[in-house]
């Protein structure tokens, strides 16, 4: 891509080099953050969802688009709140932040948690930290409300770059202890995803298939340790599980991988050249969570409408608070304490699968 050559004039609409502005999405109040190469719209006034993460030379969008469309006029009370909590209810896709639980509902502290925790519903706040043609930082935050915690996100680009790095910060502000777990959930598909993707991790990863069946139409045994990325089926073929299946699979499954020596990611599309990469600190994301639905969710609420993967980073497993509280897996934070961790998203170009990246997050093939 030609690099254009941009003068130091400062406007508050500049559309040019890294920029931001303002819009309403569905109702909410929601931040476009761009460069030459990227676009992200994140609805500040819902959890920091990320529901766009665009790469602009192609005009592809990583981000899955659920069928549950989201309102923020939404004015009219639910028929009877689901036995998980509202999450379903709500879901537009797109990359949702997990706490201070993850899946199942939990009751720890008399809290109330339901699916996906808290801070996936709150609205937010954000400051401009830097704006220049040349590097944005926003600064996002939140007091969360059945936590006793404050949480600062930062979010930076800059001009040319096709990374986004972010920096998290978890303060207790209780005067006493809490413990919790962390996650995000990345939720990619079309136009990006396709059966032409395939999944690299870091040599020596072990997979662990999930315990329950929830969709009635996982091809995957139950409960099952295995070696990435080859697994047998509950049908006796042994699969690369690394390669994305089609839809017309039908079938929906999840599961966990773990013993991560490095912390990264790709997911790359070798017909398109293009792929989506993250990397992350293990200390605080040990795990990396499967939910992979080819066609073959059905009942509430997708119905056999969807086709998606997330690679979810989480601090621990199962995704049972009270569990992994039991098992002593859990983070926890003293009073006045506080959490800091760093990850960053690469959008790259292969058309070869790739071993991680190098030091100026290019891939390496």
């Amino acid at each position: 891509m030609h690099k254009l050559n941009y003068n130091s004039l400062y406007h508050h609409n500049r559309n040019y080099g890294c920029r931001y502005h303002e819009i309403i999405y569905m109702g909410f109040k929601s931040l476009i953050i761009e460069n030459e190469l990227i676009r992200l719209t994140i609805l500040y006034e819902k959890g920091t969802d990320i529901i766009e993460l665009s790469y602009k030379p192609i005009d592809i969008d990583f981000m899955w688009r659920s069928p549950l469309e989201v309102s923020g006029n939404f004015k009219n009370r639910l028929t009877k709140e689901h036995l998980s909590g509202a999450f379903f209810d709500f879901y537009e896709g797109g990359w949702q932040e997990l706490l201070p639980n993850i899946n199942e509902p939990t009751n720890y502290k008399n809290s109330g948690l339901g699916l996906h925790g808290e801070v996936c519903f709150l609205p937010w706040d954000y400051r401009i930290i830097k704006d220049s043609i040349e590097e944005l930082i926003v600064e996002f935050f939140v007091r969360m409300k059945r936590a006793p915690f404050t949480v600062f996100k930062e979010i930076k680009i800059n001009s040319y770059s096709p990374v986004i790095k972010f920096k998290e910060k978890i303060v207790n502000e209780g005067n006493e202890d809490f413990k919790f777990m962390w996650g995000h959930h990345p939720a990619i598909g079309i136009p990006f995803l396709s059966e032409d993707c395939v999944i690299d991790l870091p040599e020596n990863v072990i997979g662990h298939t999930y315990d329950k069946d929830f969709s009635g139409n996982s091809i995957l045994p139950l409960d099952t340790e295995f070696k990435w990325p080859n697994l047998k089926l509950k049908n006796g073929k042994v699969i690369d599980i690394s390669k994305v299946l089609p839809p017309d699979t039908k079938t929906a499954f999840c599961l966990y991988l773990k013993n991560f020596k490095d912390g990264w990611y790709g997911i790359t599309n070798l017909d398109l050249g293009l792929g989506f990469g993250m990397r992350w600190d293990i200390k605080i994301f040990k795990y990396v969570w499967i939910w992979a639905v080819y066609r073959g969710y059905f009942g509430f609420p997708f119905y056999g409408r969807t086709n998606n993967i997330a690679l979810e980073l989480w601090s621990a497993v199962p995704g049972n608070l009270d569990e992994v509280i039991q098992n002593e897996r859990e983070l926890s934070l003293n009073p006045r304490c506080e959490l800091k961790t760093e990850y960053k998203v690469i959008i790259y170009n292969s058309k070869n699968r790739i071993k991680g990246f190098d030091d100026a997050d290019s891939p390496i093939s």
